[in-house]
């Protein structure tokens, strides 16, 4: 007789089905979020190999081979050309997408600027023939571009992500053929100790995407945090873009702001020629990273790069020296433009006499010790932190916050900066390492939310590279936590993210330095400690001689020593009568109130400045939108800067330029195939390229499909056992019946 089944048999079955049910979601799930995230990503470089370095390849890439020899399909090859006018630098930058493969492809780049650059025109070049772009607002632009495209037209479409962030995508190019894209924008030259500096980024360090959070969890501050986020944080686009990231609650654009990234020296090429009309006699003209060539003609000056192209793994960075003789107090550019006139203005306070009275000092050290931090960024970060350390009186107190997925702290709470705990914080500066994601959420908060101590000056000091996609849930933190402390940062790395860097130092009422070489540290850090111990000038005012007139920033910022005032001005031509009208500049430093008086209608003309004037108001309304919680306010926000920058042909997050070819060059029959064009690591970083890490649950997803696929493995061997047994059960029953 048969034995019958027990109960324990028929749980074990259905045990061992829905294993293997949930081991088949695992494992499809893990495949399609991998598959949807690997980066295909090519390096640029039009050379040809006879086989694939794949030591060299630490992410997906697609290689055609050919009679020359193998070779990524689309490359591309950037130029810029840059003429320097005193405080304003025009920058044209031509994007060549060159199809080397044997598809009709579209590319699409994502690639940076320098912080809050002003993008007024674009033209796409086919052979010699080229068409300019229409400015539109964004989502008609899209809609523009995707039609051309499916039409089979040749198009092209430039986006802004962050205001140092952008989008360029070209439609249509034919196999063994080129498009150029010309985007011309202008940037100003900040001045600084009489050293002005011209920074063009050429690469990105890949953006840290914050962990997802299940509001189940969250405590009543979280839940308070998650509310804000839901009234403020709107998606930029509601297409998906083709970064290494998917998009997220907290940052609804990262597919758009984390494009493919290659190992450093496989970084497309770029060719720079920076020509200085400055009309001041230099006293000196190096760049930090780069070797350069340097010819002067009168007061004109030619940089170029010594060698034709650089690999774009790394910013440019051209300095000139004001001869000190010549060193200007004020300056004051003007244009008329559509009935108005507009005035930028500079002026230097002047420096404020030593005092002997010293004032104790609160310093709180941040330092980021995340995974995009590794290589020569943290050894820069580490040698920062230790001179900052040095450098303290034994009156002042201090603490240090590091940080990666988790923070610590060096102290509970600050300590007085006597020789044993200067001697705990080097020995514990030393020892820090570089891993893990970029979560600076938790460090700021435990580094602000505290009111100065009485008798102490409360400063920040943030030492990190600023590669995250949540700037703007960073910014409300410290507009919201800093009260009356002072926030610094200083940028580390080759390609420091500027938008986090500058916003944040200007929300903090601080200042903002970058370092990009070992070698700089001592001397960066130095001017960094002695600009915030020197008395600033502050409460800052200006009287204009008419009240028909708006100045940006509307509200002025203290300045630390060196730095120089720099106002736009826009006021409605004729209004100001008196040729020998003048504004005053008010404030005071060290106690002690400061004037100065500037002509207004006597000023040279130059080109940009109205269009510099629409940046910054576009610039202003976008942080009147982020402080905003009322919808109606908020969409009031977005038209106003829609309007403005269209009027201006400006480029902004709610506008795009979009170019399209009238008659269409692919046949419908043709298959498009898209292709991302990927950025160069950061030179010196040892961060792994990233595969969707750090935003999705790719890896907990297959790790868990392993363990299921061991559960699944062992139920599988009860269940034969289980057959085993039963079969020999059975034969000893037949057994016994023949007997």
């Amino acid at each position: 007789m048969t034995p019958k089944p027990s109960f324990k048999f028929y749980l074990t079955s259905s045990a061992l089905w829905f294993t293997y049910l949930v081991v088949g979601f695992m494992l499809v799930s893990s495949f399609i979020v991998y598959a949807n995230t690997t980066p295909n990503s090519s390096p640029s470089s039009t050379q040809y190999s006879e086989k694939i370095d794949y030591n060299a390849v630490e992410s997906g890439s697609l290689f055609l081979k050919s009679e020359q020899g193998i070779a990524h399909s689309l490359v591309t090859e950037s130029d810029y050309n840059v003429d320097v006018n005193a405080m304003m630098a025009r920058v044209v930058l031509t994007q060549s997408f060159i199809n080397t493969s044997t598809d009709w492809v579209e590319g699409i780049y994502v690639f940076p600027l320098t912080e809050g650059a002003a993008v007024d025109d674009m033209e796409m070049w086919i052979g010699e023939r080229f068409i300019k772009a229409e400015i539109q607002e964004r989502k008609q632009a899209k809609k523009t571009y995707e039609k051309a495209k499916k039409a089979g037209k040749k198009a092209s479409l430039v986006e802004q992500e962050r205001p140092n962030m952008f989008t360029t995508s070209v439609a249509n190019i034919p196999p063994g053929e080129e498009i150029k894209i010309k985007i011309s924008y202008l940037q100003q030259v900040p001045l600084l100790a009489n050293t002005f500096s011209l920074r063009l980024p050429l690469t990105i360090t890949p953006r840290y995407i914050p962990q997802e959070f299940s509001e189940a969890k969250l405590n009543y501050e979280h839940e308070q945090t998650a509310k804000q986020l839901k009234q403020q944080t709107k998606p930029i686009d509601i297409n998906q873009g083709v970064g290494w990231s998917v998009n997220t609650f907290t940052v609804p654009d990262a597919s758009r702001i984390t494009p493919f990234q290659v190992p450093e020296h496989l970084g497309q090429q770029a060719s720079i020629t920076v020509n200085l009309n400055i009309g001041l006699p230099l006293a000196g003209v190096n760049s930090d990273y780069h070797q350069i060539n340097h010819s002067a003609s009168n007061q004109t000056h030619k940089i170029s790069l010594t060698n034709t192209s650089v690999t774009m793994n790394r910013d440019f960075v051209l300095n000139w020296t004001i001869k000190e003789s010549a060193r200007p107090q004020a300056a004051y550019f003007k244009e008329s433009k559509q009935g108005y006139d507009y005035g930028l203005f500079m002026i230097t306070p002047p420096t404020a006499p030593q005092t002997s009275i010293t004032i104790a000092k609160e310093m709180i050290y941040i330092i980021d010790t995340s995974g995009s931090m590794g290589g020569v960024a943290i050894e820069q970060a580490k040698q920062a932190l230790d001179f900052a350390v040095k450098q303290l009186s034994p009156m002042d107190k201090f603490n240090i916050i590091e940080f990666n997925s988790t923070f610590t702290t060096l102290f509970n709470h600050s300590k007085l900066a006597n020789s044993d705990a200067v001697n705990a914080g080097v020995h514990w500066v030393n020892n820090l390492k570089a891993n893990g994601g970029t979560e600076m959420v938790a460090a700021l908060k435990a580094a602000t939310g505290e009111q100065s101590e009485s008798g102490y000056i409360r400063q920040i000091v943030f030492i990190t590279d600023g590669s995250v996609g949540n700037e703007a849930q960073l910014f409300r933190i410290i507009k919201t936590n800093l009260y009356d402390s002072r926030l610094h940062t200083v940028g580390i790395g080759s390609a420091p993210n500027s938008h986090f860097m500058e916003r944040a130092a200007e929300l903090g009422r601080g200042s903002f330095s970058y370092i990009g070489n070992v070698g700089e540290v001592q001397q960066k850090m130095s001017e960094l400690f002695n600009r915030i111990a020197q008395p600033m000038l502050t409460d800052i005012n200006i009287s204009w001689p008419s009240e028909q007139v708006e100045l940006l920033p509307s509200k002025i910022p203290d300045l630390y020593a060196t730095e120089p005032l720099i106002i736009s001005a826009r006021w409605p031509s004729g209004s100001l009568l008196n040729n020998t009208a003048e504004m005053t500049v008010s404030g005071e430093i060290n106690q002690q109130l400061w004037l100065q008086d500037m002509p207004v209608n006597n000023a040279m003309q130059q080109s940009g400045i109205a269009t510099w004037w629409a940046r910054q108001k576009i610039k202003h309304l976008t942080y009147e939108l982020y402080d905003s919680n009322d919808k109606v306010e908020q969409q009031e926000y977005i038209n106003k800067i829609t309007n403005i920058a269209i009027k201006n042909r400006l480029l902004s997050k709610y506008t795009s330029f979009v170019a399209v070819e009238k008659t269409p060059s692919r046949k419908l029959a043709d298959i498009l195939k898209k292709r991302p064009v990927p950025n160069a690591m950061p030179k010196g970083s040892t961060q792994k390229i990233p595969l969707a890490q750090t935003a999705t649950n790719a890896n907990a997803l297959f790790k868990v499909g392993l363990l299921m696929i061991l559960i699944t493995a062992l139920c599988m061997l009860a269940a034969r056992t289980k057959r085993q047994y039963h079969q020999l059960a059975l034969e000893n029953n037949k057994q016994k019946i023949k007997e």
